[in-house]
């Protein structure tokens, strides 16, 4: 699949698609995470169940076994209750933010005396402070928040297949002219 540059290059522009569509639907794309944690926590619950009774004795484990249910649980539990699970992912996606702007506070309160760069860090941490506790408050915003983080990865590795296809291109076409060279 990898051997055609225009491949990688469709891939490339049909993420960058994918990242304007998370960008303009949080509230879906957030759903549809939550459901898919709520199926493969469902799915792994009942494999491990399935691998225990089929297992060998001597490869049973109480503490595998119960792991297993728990998930296979929690999984029912999740899909059950995606707003719960959704509002989950904002607080979780909030105290990441939180601590990374925090982080960013430290950083740049430590070198506003160097560098006007301190300055922008702590700017930039005060906003992700406030995003963050925006984020854990109101799913409304938790779930842009956590669309704009998956979109904005999304957009770039995009891009970066986009890069990658024009270079495959070029370096393949390169090489197929040293090869003639040399066949000459």
């Amino acid at each position: 699949m990898f051997k055609k540059w225009w491949v990688i290059l469709i891939q490339g522009i049909l993420m960058f698609i994918l990242g304007i569509f998370i960008f303009r639907n949080p509230a879906e794309v957030l759903t549809g995470i939550s459901l898919w944690f709520g199926i493969l926590l469902l799915l792994t619950g009942i494999t491990g169940v399935f691998g225990w009774i089929f297992g060998g004795k001597e490869h049973r484990e109480s503490g595998s076994l119960l792991w297993s249910i728990v998930s296979a649980v929690f999984g029912l539990f999740v899909l059950m209750n995606v707003l719960v699970t959704m509002k989950a992912i904002t607080v979780i996606f909030g105290i990441w933010v939180i601590v990374t702007g925090f982080s960013l506070i430290h950083s740049g309160w430590s070198m506003k005396k160097e560098s006007f760069i301190g300055w922008i860090l702590l700017i930039a941490g005060l906003l992700s402070v406030a995003a963050g506790f925006m984020m854990i408050f109101n799913i409304g915003s938790g779930a842009e928040g956590v669309a704009v983080i998956l979109g904005i990865q999304v957009i770039i590795a995009g891009i970066a297949m986009i890069l990658l296809s024009f270079a495959k291109k070029a370096i393949t076409g390169a090489v197929k002219e040293k090869i003639k060279f040399f066949q000459n």
